[in-house]
């Protein structure tokens, strides 16, 4: 039922290898780093992070509950929104984003000017709205890693970006990483919702497999707890 996760971690960790250009630049050289920073990314990792994606998606699994019209039209809603930033965050870099290389300028415009990561940004909006649009433990659990892993990936790679570029150092300081200004100042109270939500719905992933209540709400817990350390690191360095 969960060999969907084979691929997906596979997947994962062949894309977050390909967050290292500078160090492969430094043994094999400008071009030879850019061609396995492309290899890792493009030819390994994507393919089997999305082929793992898809497989979570068809497996056969009853739905948690029924969201009813409303909620999958919030949830589609979410993933339209999240999908703008995703493709605009990828023409404006363009083969920057599958070729990285030490010859890189730094890209602080348009989308950039407000935020370092839109794309990832625009992809943790992505998942939040398939959830609940496909209900079921698979998927659910698929995107609830997703979520963990984009939020990984940003931070590996603004490691290799401070090697790479000079003045990506105060990029960062005048920019956040997911949310811009204006919607941090907003949000900074509410900066729990993300772990919480983490939380419930890996109790409730626990709890369809069989597990009693309190046992899935501690083993969500321990599943949990470093994805609300990664969080607490976003939400301070932003």
């Amino acid at each position: 039922m969960y060999y969907f996760l084979i691929p997906l971690l596979i997947g994962f960790a062949f894309a977050g290898s390909s967050a290292f250009t500078a160090a492969f630049s430094r043994s094999w050289g400008v071009n030879g780093g850019r061609l396995a920073t492309s290899l890792l990314r493009n030819m390994l990792g994507i393919p089997l992070y999305g082929y793992g994606l898809v497989l979570a998606w068809c497996e056969t699994s009853t739905v948690i509950f029924n969201l009813g019209a409303i909620g999958q039209g919030l949830g589609w809603l979410l993933v339209i929104a999240g999908t703008v930033p995703v493709i605009a965050g990828h023409l404006q870099l363009g083969w920057r984003t599958h070729m990285p290389s030490m010859n890189d300028a730094l890209m602080s415009e348009g989308l950039y000017a407000h935020v370092r990561h839109p794309i990832y940004a625009g992809g943790l909006i992505v998942f939040f709205g398939l959830a609940p649009v496909h209900f079921t433990a698979p998927w659910l659990l698929a995107s609830i890693l997703s979520i963990i892993f984009f939020t990984v990936m940003a931070r590996l790679e603004e490691v290799d970006l401070l090697q790479r570029m000079p003045k990506y150092s105060d990029y960062m300081v005048r920019v956040p990483g997911f949310l811009p200004i204006f919607a941090n100042n907003v949000l900074s109270r509410w900066v729990w919702i993300c772990p919480a939500l983490g939380l419930i719905l890996a109790t409730l992933v626990f709890y369809i497999w069989g597990f009693s209540l309190w046992s899935s709400f501690v083993a969500a817990l321990m599943l949990v707890c470093p994805s609300i350390l990664l969080w607490a690191l976003v939400t301070l360095r932003n």
